[in-house]
């Protein structure tokens, strides 16, 4: 990072959009498709058990403690280890009387796994009315459950929504910015009140839901930074010096705590307390075909499977990741001794692996299922970060896997890591279970390796089974190919179906083609639908003649429609793109009435236009304005056009005290340029861990130019979206490591990188003359890292 570089970066949020695409880029094969709306009915009673009905926190999900032994007995110990109250405890407690008192409130626990997330959920809803019903989701789904039955939500009612990325991150499925636009309008609404939503992340999880998008790319993920931007209460690793005291005073009357405290590194309680610790261990030292089932385990689920693994899977993967020597070895019982390995508890916690059982009244699967415990699974994301599974694993992904949705994960997990004729395979089996999505995928991935050819029958079946969204990738699949009538038929097709963002899609096609005319009918289209980018270019192109219907344009936004933050970044986008003034003064009208309604949004919005337009020092007065308002943003704003150095400082430092990752950013700059290289590691660390995206590249490029060039790789490759691993590369290549560049490509892609400046991308540019890299480039790689001899994806009967 040169002098230059080390100046805090500030990004502006892109425009909200809803519609997905299937594209490529340097080679490497990205999938992001959405199906269609899902329809569910209302319950006949409101969901969820009255709170005096719960005794059972395991039921819940509270993770199920040690057991010790002692000299008095074990039956006379409480269900769970005495609860120690910590700092977060008391933000949450002062939140749940909030909603006693009234007012809906969401509250997103986030840390890592074991830290006493879920626990801390248990004990907040202790004091709520023993009348309040308490609401968990999960059959048949947990999305599709949550959706069916949001709109019977009561008054006095606690959803609680543990391990919400399973609500919330549903690839290839609109199902989870639907429950987050679901529970955003039910927070919202007075006479729907009061409800808590309680949920918990890790740390990537919460980061991959709430950053925003890179200007000019869809944001997948729109409605759920928006129902979660604010709500997030952090769960540290380690118990405070502080909180010492009264985690002693417990482990007095708990022999389980006292047997934490004094085994546990670092104070790590909770975590030991669940069993963490226990599990690394039984799962390091597991006979071979115990640790090759868990291991497949962990790799089913870091790649996009479910929260659950079938057996079969387990059964046909498991002996490739043995050696031919252990494999000669095992019994011919090898699978069921290798389960009852995994799946003994510990210390009566549960084992690496747990059998998932139907309860009364639900359907058995069609075979037996098992969960990997979420310890071992956070573990296995970094532990095995640059593990590619064999060829085994995927085939019997693609002969076992049910679920259209997870074997487009799946498809997707292997297209990163070059792994193109697993992806093909596995897409082929959603296609073959009658996805529609699949063909549309398979529609690309076979122009990608046969070429363009609409008249596939792959092709054809997509065309006629695609639902809307489908119709709109397959539009700018020609579209990219140069045919534009084809594309503009699609586009039509997809917006008449219902696929509004097609609108605006086929109105850039017409106008790049010179029908201004036809452009602007799609425009009002679109704008009558609701769309409110496509309001403000339709006003953009009528203001001339028409300036009261422009403006009316962007003064009938309906704010239930739109959330009012990408409402006031659009209206910003006016400013600096040749809108006409009349517009401008319209949109400041708007801006200035929502900052005076105290709306940080608007602030922030109008802030920036003042510093282009009217200099720093007005803009200084609206982010002090914001920052009166609670905006942190705002603290680190200001801080960039504060001119006096020791200002800046404190304002980042206010900034980072308030839970800033941007402002931990900024301070581990300014220590890089003071020459305080540790400090700045260990800043940019901190930043790293509380989701700022820059800190990923930051702190790889301090790593390295420290000398951990192991630690640098292994951050650069853990940020799957962002630059780090591409700096590196650059970096080296610059240095002429050409035998660390080939090191870093292989383990970016081993690791699923898929950066901003990919890899496929830098083989183009800077490997053209190597035949080994550029058939990987073309063909991919086999599953055991060869360059893949030419291949087609061939018909879908194949």
């Amino acid at each position: 990072m040169s002098s230059d570089d080390r100046r805090p970066v500030i990004r502006q949020d892109a425009a909200a959009r809803d519609d997905a695409r299937i594209y490529q880029a340097g080679g490497d094969i990205i999938i992001n498709e959405a199906g269609a709306p899902q329809r569910h009915l209302l319950p006949e009673r409101p969901p969820g058990r009255c709170i005096s009905e719960i005794v059972d926190p395991y039921a819940w999900e509270v993770h199920q403690a040690i057991t010790v032994e002692s000299d008095g007995s074990a039956e006379h110990l409480p269900t769970l280890p005495v609860y120690v109250e910590r700092e977060h405890d008391l933000r949450l407690r002062d939140t749940v009387q909030q909603v006693v008192h009234g007012a809906s409130k969401i509250v997103m626990l986030v840390g890592g796994s074991s830290t006493g997330k879920t626990r801390a959920c248990w004990e907040a809803i202790q004091s709520l009315p023993l009348s309040w019903r308490l609401w968990h989701p999960i059959e048949p789904s947990r999305p599709e459950a949550a959706l069916s039955g949001l709109d019977a939500v009561e008054p006095n009612t606690v959803l609680w929504l543990n391990e919400t990325q399973h609500y919330l991150l549903t690839p290839n499925s609109p199902l989870g910015e639907n429950l987050a636009a679901g529970l955003r309008a039910l927070l919202r609404d007075p006479e729907r009140g009061p409800v808590l939503v309680l949920g918990t992340l890790w740390h990537e999880y919460w980061a991959t839901l709430t950053a925003p998008p890179a200007p000019g790319t869809d944001d997948p993920h729109s409605q759920a930074r928006a129902l979660l931007t604010g709500c997030d209460l952090p769960v540290p690793e380690e118990f405070s010096e502080a909180e010492s005291a009264n985690l002693d005073a417990a482990a007095a009357v708990d022999p389980r705590l006292a047997h934490a405290v004094e085994h546990a590194g670092q104070g790590h309680i909770t975590q030991y307390l669940a069993g963490g610790p226990a599990l690394i261990e039984r799962y390091r030292n597991a006979p071979p075909v115990a640790r090759a089932v868990i291991e497949t385990a962990m790799d089913a689920r870091r790649l996009g499977l479910g929260p659950t693994v079938p057996l079969s899977l387990l059964e046909f993967a498991a002996p490739s990741y043995l050696t031919n020597l252990q494999w000669e070895q095992v019994a011919d019982v090898w699978a069921s001794q290798a389960l009852e390995y995994a799946t003994l508890p510990l210390h009566g916690a549960r084992g690496p692996l747990t059998r998932i059982r139907a309860r009364p009244g639900e359907a058995e699967p069609p075979e037996p299922h098992y969960r990997l415990a979420d310890y071992l699974d956070q573990h296995g994301r970094s532990d095995r970060i640059y593990a590619v599974p064999p060829k085994a694993f995927w085939d019997a992904a693609a002969d076992n896997v049910r679920n259209p949705a997870a074997l487009i994960a799946l498809a997707q997990a292997a297209s990163d890591r070059w792994r193109y004729r697993h992806a093909v395979q596995l897409v082929r089996a959603a296609a073959q279970a009658g996805d529609s999505s699949a063909f549309v995928y398979l529609t690309v991935l076979q122009a990608r390796f046969d070429g363009y050819a609409p008249e596939s029958s792959i092709y054809q079946q997509a065309v006629e089974i695609a639902d809307a969204r489908g119709l709109a990738t397959l539009a700018s699949w020609h579209q990219r190919h140069g045919r534009r009538e084809e594309a503009e038929q699609l586009y039509e097709r997809a917006a008449e179906e219902g696929e509004t963002p097609a609108f605006v899609l086929l109105a850039q096609l017409k106008e790049g083609a010179g029908d201004r005319k036809d452009a602007e009918r799609l425009y009002r289209r679109a704008a009558d639908a609701g769309d409110y980018w496509a309001q403000i270019q339709l006003a953009k192109r009528i203001c001339g003649r028409d300036m009261e219907g422009a403006e009316r344009l962007l003064l009938e936004a309906d704010s239930t429609e739109i959330d009012p933050g990408v409402r006031y970044r659009y209206l910003r986008y006016l400013f600096g793109h040749d809108a006409p003034p009349h517009l401008q003064a319209t949109a400041l009208t708007i801006l200035v009435e929502g900052a005076d309604a105290g709306d940080v949004d608007a602030l922030l919005a109008l802030a920036e236009i003042s510093e282009r337009v009217d200099g720093p020092q007005e803009a200084a007065a609206l982010y002090r304005r914001a920052i009166d308002a609670g905006s942190h943003e705002a603290l680190l704003r200001l801080a960039e056009i504060t001119p006096d150095e020791e200002t800046q400082r404190e304002l980042y430092h206010q900034a980072a005290e308030a839970g800033n990752a941007g402002a931990l950013f900024a301070l581990a700059c300014i220590s890089d340029v003071a020459g305080d290289l540790e400090r700045a590691i260990q800043l940019m660390r901190r930043a790293a861990e509380r989701g700022e995206p820059d800190a990923h590249w930051g702190l790889s490029d301090l790593l390295e130019r420290n000398g951990q060039t192991e630690e640098a790789e292994l951050v650069a490759a853990s940020d799957l979206d962002g630059q780090g691993l591409s700096e590196l590369l650059y970096r080296r290549d610059e240095n002429g490591d050409s035998t660390g560049v080939d090191r870093l490509m292989r383990i970016g892609i081993d690791a699923g990188y898929r950066g901003d400046f990919g890899i496929g991308m830098f083989v183009e540019l800077h490997r053209s003359d190597d035949f080994g890299w550029q058939q990987a480039r073309r063909y991919g790689l086999e599953a055991d890292g060869r360059p893949s001899d030419p291949w087609h994806v061939g018909p879908l009967s194949h």
